[in-house]
């Protein structure tokens, strides 16, 4: 820096330690300048050669533009002083946070309202308004202060006028002002949750929405800021509040043994299913005994060994501590939580010898259960905590079974929003004293207290500004490869994925929920309960798109698509699972005894290894894995989650491009695989896991009644059929169609238009969007409109869905080899379902298969009508295509329970599954409603007759989404039994052609298809034009 420069020509002499910035000139028609600054003073113009003002970095700016304004205020230029007015307000306001003034800057906004003129927003003079404004916005975002920022823009949005921005600049640079003041305030992590935010948020959206033409490259990327911290606060809250609920109650309790509570190590045990006589154990056998049991019920949903340690004890009358204690980790394990309190409250007041020593486990168990049943009671839960580590203090030991819990409880104190600064810190050093005390070297500790010093340490850093993340990042890494249980290893996992997306780093979060999906398969097949397998499964389906987000963030392509495929292998072996009979019988009907002895002897080793985790663990599951390899090749069917390849994904999309569709909570995304090179990602931040959760509420059918199916109802004094759905009318736009066209607009359009076009396109939905039609989005149309003007994702491609890579490589091999001989139908309708009502009667079912026989041109056939499900089970084998037009009903909460409805019974996906016969098949079309939902508890499970036909050896599958109209079927399935047979179109086209063919079919072309019937609607309409009476039909496989 130079020498110290003069008074400026506006008044301002800066002390003389000020640092200049830069020069300009305030002159009279000139008003240039640059930085650096002289060397020395005074410097001339370079345009005017007049003498020039220094220009200082701040604080000094800040006092220097007070003295200009001063200047300016008694300017003969009435712009000049007008400017001058309202920013000596905005200076003042600045000044006024500077000192830490709330009241002296509230005064300050005040006077700068009063300053504006009335109806300014009317005025000629109001772009000067608005840029004053601006500055305030901008201020105010600053400071957080955010409320006066927030009205002030929500005040003037009505005013704002887009008409003609790209020729009237005084329009367009106010729109863009708006646009900016928008962003200032949204950027800010303050304005997540503010009441107004969502009415700012759409203020901006329809401005720029309006000027999206003129808009510069400053406010898209205010844009992506803006989506990125609110994906990254989602996805970190939404962590938080699973790991925080009810739902997870038992995570993190205290154990029942002194000795593993204290960290001494755990006691060798029997297996807890094989009790002896308890009056035969001292009190530290029952104990490792007891916390053996609640592992089980914990991990496997099995009770049993709880229940009957339980019952022993109460026998032998000894121990009513302990039993209060264990009956409330039973409720606890089964969700009454409500009477697990009132156990162990119980429990807290019994004084035997033993109850004393439990009163630390006790109470600390009481404190985490009471804060998870309600955060409110936080301040219970603590006190709960220390008189539990109160109960358990000696002079001789300084740690008790109680600290974890207290630890922990401490940290979410700590932590938590609006917790002041002064206490804080003194939670998390007292909850990271008390947890370093349990996990310091010579003491043996379990992975909970891993996970409690990692996040405790984290808190320490964040609350001490330290930014050292690639040291607790390594940390995190080395704890979850700790050789722990599966389960264990998966909880820290969970912990670290929480802590990588707080730091915003995306490296980091990738990294952990990658390991998440890894350690998924692995626990899913560590498990033998149903309860607690659906647990694994369903937070599998979260991981895999979460890690597929993470990892497309990254530039990891290729290994997003990976955690994508996976996290679809781990739901698909549940419809074959790992200790299903259907894997031994198949093995032995290939003659591979030996193969199926040494998958038997590989589980065990396997579950032996998770009962006393080992270094050996990773062997015994690899070489569990290997088995199963073995077993895919042998029987085309993985009982477990096996991990493929890139090349093997690449190999899947030989007719096609293969489309992977996640929704994280941060933004949905698609991965497109067409080729060898690397997937294209197409951002879809519209389609975050809450939204797309909001699209199913609105397109899943709602069931009532023990059959799930639809209320029948009577209009116009005739009878509606579950298959029929023009009894509920098209006099407004239905939840269905507004959803498809979100769907449209919000991702699906961008997909197709830009990334996935081809004659034959395959999505592969994970997640929620599996329960999504996918393939019906489009732009709504009614049937006064005309349909083929209105764009729809069939227009582009054929859309085919599959439940992975490897299953489509599967079924393109069945359609290859059975592409070279006749193809023999077997067509059963059933008008009438086993015990539906009779207002279900199904009017156009028999006439369906006389069509579609008619236009069969494989081996000779003929419809089997009002058929049985034993003439089906002994005629299904014999044949390569099904067609069953029939009744059909779903249950999503229990997926298995979905039902088809014959003339003599009704058969579940279940007993359809087992009765029938592998083999290699070519199609099955299921035209019934509801036969292609997925259980919504555990939609990427994929379980349902799709894919179930698909493990018989079907190469495809069509099947329906919700309720179908009865003729609107018929003319479809006509239709496409046409193109297909007739016309050589593949499936998949052919169902895409005739689905275009009903949506856009008059009276006349309905009528030449099938003469003797009469078309709804008048003459020239298009009845069918709706999407619920086309769309619900999918195509599933090759």
């Amino acid at each position: 820096m130079g020498e110290r420069p003069p008074r400026t020509s506006y008044g301002y002499l800066a002390p003389p330690d000020a640092r200049v910035q830069g020069w300009e000139c305030n002159n009279d028609g000139c008003g240039t300048g640059d930085e650096p600054a002289p060397h020395s003073w005074p410097y001339p113009c370079r345009e005017c050669h007049r003498p020039t003002d220094a220009t200082f970095e701040e604080p000094w700016a800040h006092d220097a533009r007070g003295y200009k304004i001063q200047n300016h205020l008694h300017s003969p230029d009435h712009h000049l002083r007008g400017m001058a007015e309202l920013e000596q307000h905005s200076w003042a306001y600045k000044d006024a946070w500077l000192r830490d003034d709330r009241l002296a800057a509230d005064r300050a906004w005040r006077a700068y309202r009063r300053a504006r003129p009335p109806r300014w927003q009317e005025t000629d003079g109001y772009w000067m308004t608005t840029k004053s404004m601006s500055e305030m916005v901008r201020l105010a975002a600053a400071f957080d202060d955010l409320d006066p920022a927030i009205h002030d823009v929500l005040e003037c949005y009505p005013f704002i006028n887009t008409g003609d921005v790209d020729e009237d600049n005084t329009r367009r640079t106010i729109s863009r002002t708006f646009v900016s003041m928008c962003i200032a305030v949204l950027v800010r992590q303050s304005s997540i949750d503010h009441p107004r935010e969502a009415e700012l948020h759409a203020a901006m959206r329809d401005v720029a929405g309006r000027i999206e033409s003129v808009l510069l490259d400053q406010h898209h990327r205010g844009f992506r800021r803006i989506a990125e911290i609110r994906a990254l606060h989602r996805t970190r809250a939404a962590i938080v509040r699973t790991r925080r609920s009810s739902a997870v109650a038992f995570d993190g309790l205290p154990p029942i043994s002194a000795a593993i509570a204290l960290g001494r190590g755990p006691c060798a045990t029997d297996d807890p299913h094989d009790l002896p006589g308890v009056s035969e154990l001292d009190s530290k056998r029952v104990l490792a005994l007891a916390d053996a049991a609640i592992t089980i019920a914990e991990t496997h949903d099995d009770t049993g060994p709880l229940d009957e340690l339980v019952q022993r004890l109460d026998y032998a009358g000894t121990y009513p501590g302990l039993i209060r204690l264990l009956q409330g980790r039973r409720q606890i394990v089964t969700g009454d939580l409500d009477a697990a309190v009132a156990e162990l409250e119980r429990g807290s007041h019994e004084d035997d010898r033993l109850a004393r020593r439990l009163r630390p486990q006790i109470l600390a168990t009481l404190g985490l259960l009471l804060v998870r049943i309600d955060p409110k009671n936080l301040e219970l839960g603590i006190e709960c905590c220390r008189a539990g580590r109160q109960a358990g203090l000696r002079w001789w030991r300084r740690t008790t079974p109680a600290d974890a819990g207290l630890a922990r409880l401490l940290l979410w104190r700590g932590l938590r929003p609006g917790s002041s600064f002064a206490d804080g810190p003194g939670d998390v050093h007292e909850a990271l004293r008390l947890i370093r005390r349990r996990s310091r070297l010579g003491h043996h500790h379990g992975a909970d207290d891993q996970l409690l010093l990692q996040e405790a340490l984290a808190a320490r850093d964040a609350l001490a500004g330290n930014t050292g993340n690639e040291h607790r990042h390594r940390a995190w890494r080395d704890s979850v490869n700790t050789p722990w249980s599966t389960a264990a290893r998966a909880r820290l996992a969970v912990a670290w994925a929480e802590w990588a997306v707080g730091t915003g780093v995306a490296e980091f979060a990738a990294e952990a929920y990658q390991q998440l999906v890894a350690l998924a398969s692995q626990d899913a097949v560590a498990r033998y309960g149903a309860g607690a397998k659906q647990r694994v499964l369903a937070a599998a389906q979260e991981y895999a798109e979460e890690a597929g987000y993470w990892l497309a963030r990254t530039g990891r392509y290729r290994e997003a698509v990976l955690a994508l495929e996976t996290g679809r292998a781990v739901g698909l072996t549940e419809v074959i699972g790992r200790d299903n009979a259907v894997v031994f019988d198949r093995l032995h009907a290939a003659g591979r005894a030996d193969l199926a002895d040494e998958y038997r002897r590989a589980i065990e080793d396997f579950d032996e290894q998770e009962r006393h985790p080992s270094a050996g663990l990773r062997g015994s599951w690899a070489y569990l894995r290997d088995v199963a390899r073995r077993i895919a090749a042998v029987t085309g069917a993985d009982p477990l989650a096996i991990a493929v390849n890139y090349d093997d994904i690449i190999a899947a999309t030989g007719d096609g491009a293969l489309v992977y569709l996640g929704a994280a909570k941060a933004g949905g995304y698609a991965l497109v695989v067409a080729a060898r090179h690397d997937p294209q990602y197409v951002d879809l931040p519209k389609l975050d896991r809450a939204s797309v959760a909001g699209l199913v509420a609105k397109v899943l059918p709602e069931t009532e009644g023990a059959t799930g199916l639809r209320s029948f109802a009577v209009v116009n004094g005739k009878p509606a059929g579950a298959r029929d759905l023009s009894a509920f009318g098209q006099t407004t736009t239905s939840p269905m169609t507004e959803a498809l066209h979100t769907l449209w607009n919000d991702g699906v359009r961008d997909v197709v238009l830009l990334s996935a076009r081809g004659r034959i396109v395959t999505l592969v939905p994970v997640g929620l969007l599996n329960l999504l039609p996918l393939h019906a989005a489009g732009e709504p149309s009614t049937p006064s409109e005309e349909p083929a003007g209105r764009r729809h994702i069939g227009q582009f491609s054929a859309i085919r869905y599959a439940p992975n890579a490897r299953a489509l490589r599967r079924c393109r091999d069945t359609a290859r080899e059975l592409a070279v001989r006749k193809q023999s139908l077997l067509a059963i309708d059933v008008p009438d379902g086993h015990r539906v009502d009779p207002r279900g009667h199904l009017r156009y079912v028999a006439r369906e298969t006389i069509e579609i026989v008619r236009r069969w041109t494989g081996l000779p056939t003929s419809p089997s009508h009002a058929c049985t499900w034993e003439e089906f089970r002994s005629a299904a084998n014999e044949h390569t295509v099904w067609h069953l037009a029939c009744h059909g009903s779903a249950e999503p909460g229990s997926i298995l329970d979905s039902r088809l409805y014959f003339a003599d019974r009704q058969v579940t996906l279940e007993e359809l599954r087992r009765a029938l016969a592998t083999g290699r098949r070519r199609l099955a079309v299921l035209s019934a409603c509801q036969t292609n939902v997925s259980g919504i508890a555990l939609p990427n499970e994929v379980v349902g007759l799709p894919s179930a036909l698909i493990q018989l050896g079907f190469a495809g599958v069509i099947a329906t989404a919700w309720a179908v109209d009865d003729l609107a079927t018929t003319y479809l399935m006509t239709a496409f039994y046409h193109l297909w047979c007739r016309e050589e179109n593949e499936p998949a086209v052919a169902l895409n052609r005739a689905q275009q063919w009903l949506r856009t079919a008059n009276q006349a072309d309905l009528t030449a298809l099938l003469p003797d019937i009469e078309p709804p609607g008048a003459p020239g309409d298009c009845p069918y034009t709706d999407s619920e009476h086309w769309a619900a039909f999918a195509y599933t496989g090759a």
